[in-house]
C-alpha cells in the first residue's frame, strides 16, 4: 500500500513538472513574439519614407534638393499640377530636382547647397509644392529650371519678365482662374506671378 502511494506521488510530481515546463515554454514564446513585434514597429517608425528626386544636377555635391514634409500620405502628391497632365510630385521631383521626405517633423526645403527654407505648415500638397517652386524659382539654378518649365507648359500664359516676387497685393478676395489652371485670390496676385491670361471666378 505504501509503495503504491509513493509511486502515485512520483507520477503526480512528474505530471506537475511537465505542466510547469509547458507553461514556462509558452510564456517564453509569448514574450519573444511581443519583443519581435515591438522591434518591427520600432523599425517601421525609424525608416524614412522618401520619394527620390527623378533627376540630379551634378554641379553640386548634393545633386538634388530635399523637401521634408509633415504630410504622411504620398498620394497627396498625385494631384494634377494645374493645366498639365503631370502630378505635382512628378513636377517637383523631375523638373525641380527635389526629393520628398514624408512624415518629417516640419515642412522645410533643403537646397543643393544645404541652405534651409521654412515652408508653410498645415497646408495641402498642391499649395506646399507651389510654395516650394516659388522659392526655387528665386535661386540661381532654380530660376533656369523654372524658366524651362514655364516655357514648356505655360508659354503665352505666364510672362517671366512680369513676375514680381516682392509686390504687395490687396487682401480682398475676388478670385480669378489663371490660364495655368490655378486659382488666385485676386487679379493682382495673379499678375505678380506673371500671369497674363485669367478669367473671373475660381477654377473648377
Amino acid at each position: 500500500m505504501q509503495a503504491n502511494l509513493t509511486f502515485q506521488k512520483i507520477i503526480n510530481l512528474k505530471i506537475m513538472n511537465s505542466v510547469l515546463l509547458s507553461l514556462i515554454y509558452f510564456s517564453l514564446i509569448s514574450c519573444s513574439s511581443k519583443n519581435d513585434s515591438i522591434s518591427v514597429e520600432t523599425d517601421l517608425q525609424v525608416e524614412p519614407i522618401e520619394l527620390p528626386a527623378l533627376r540630379k544636377n551634378n554641379s553640386f555635391t548634393t545633386p538634388y534638393r530635399v523637401l521634408k514634409t509633415t504630410i504622411k500620405d504620398e498620394s497627396a502628391f498625385d494631384v494634377k499640377y494645374g493645366n498639365t497632365d503631370l502630378s505635382i510630385g512628378y513636377v517637383l521631383r523631375y523638373y525641380f530636382y527635389t526629393a520628398i521626405d514624408l512624415e518629417s517633423e516640419e515642412n522645410v526645403l533643403i537646397s543643393m547647397d544645404q541652405s534651409s527654407f521654412d515652408m508653410p505648415e498645415n497646408t495641402d500638397g498642391i499649395n506646399l509644392v507651389r510654395n516650394v517652386i516659388s522659392v526655387i524659382s528665386g535661386m540661381s539654378f532654380g530660376s533656369v529650371e523654372y524658366r524651362e518649365f514655364v516655357n514648356k507648359y505655360f508659354e503665352g500664359c505666364i510672362d517671366l519678365s512680369k513676375i514680381n516676387g516682392s509686390c504687395v497685393t490687396p487682401s480682398v478676395y475676388e478670385p480669378v482662374c489663371a490660364c495655368n489652371g490655378f486659382t488666385y485670390s485676386n487679379r493682382y496676385e495673379a499678375e505678380c506671378d506673371g500671369v497674363v491670361v485669367f478669367k473671373e471666378g475660381p477654377c473648377d
